[in-house]
C-alpha cells in the first residue's frame, strides 16, 4: 500500500506562491509590498514552469521584472529623500 502526500513539491510552490502575493495586499509600506508580491510572483512563476504552463509563465516573468524595477526606484528614492 503506497501512502499518499496531500501535497507535491509544485503545489507547496504555487501555495507558497499565492500566500506571499496575498499577504502583500495587507502591507501599508511599498517596499514592503513589492518584495513580498516579488517573492510571491517569482514562486508563481517557478511553479508555472515545473507545470509546463507557458502563458502562466510568460505573465508572471512579465510581472518579476516589473516588482523588480519598482523595487529598485523605490529603493532609489528612498536613499534620494534621506540625503535630502
Amino acid at each position: 500500500m503506497t501512502s499518499r502526500k496531500l501535497f507535491n513539491m509544485e503545489s507547496l510552490v504555487g501555495l507558497s506562491g499565492m500566500f506571499f502575493v496575498f499577504l502583500s495586499f495587507i502591507i501599508k509600506k511599498w517596499i514592503w509590498l513589492y518584495t513580498f508580491n516579488l517573492t510571491g510572483t517569482s514562486l508563481l512563476a517557478l511553479y508555472a514552469y515545473l507545470k509546463h504552463d507557458l502563458i502562466f509563465l510568460i505573465v508572471e516573468a512579465g510581472l518579476v521584472f516589473f516588482l523588480s524595477y519598482r523595487l529598485v526606484n523605490e529603493i532609489k528614492e528612498k536613499k534620494l529623500d534621506k540625503r535630502n
